[in-house]
């Protein structure tokens, strides 16, 4: 087995910013991905946009969605929506 051998803090410094960037950019990725299921995009149209839509369900769950407004439209009918559009031109 090879000897270990310290790391250069030079090294060291790029690989720690590396991370933080890809945390960030994780963290960024996870409330975007909420955000627009809470806005009442499909998961399947947030899936379109290269994730799994396991994994778009996981996001929105760990981040408030889906929220009630999301669920009773989840479950209304053709017509019921229908009409709510329709009202909701009209307002």
């Amino acid at each position: 087995m090879p000897d270990a051998r310290p790391i250069s803090e030079g090294d060291a410094d790029r690989v720690r910013s590396a991370v933080a960037g890809v945390r960030a950019a994780q963290e960024e990725l996870e409330r975007s991905v909420a955000q627009a299921l809470l806005n009442g995009s499909s998961v399947r149209a947030v899936a379109e946009l290269g994730l799994s839509p396991n994994t778009v369900q996981k996001y929105g769950r760990a981040h408030g969605w889906p929220t009630e407004e999301n669920r009773s439209r989840f479950n209304e009918s053709r017509w019921d929506r229908f009409g709510r559009e329709e009202y909701e031109q009209r307002a």
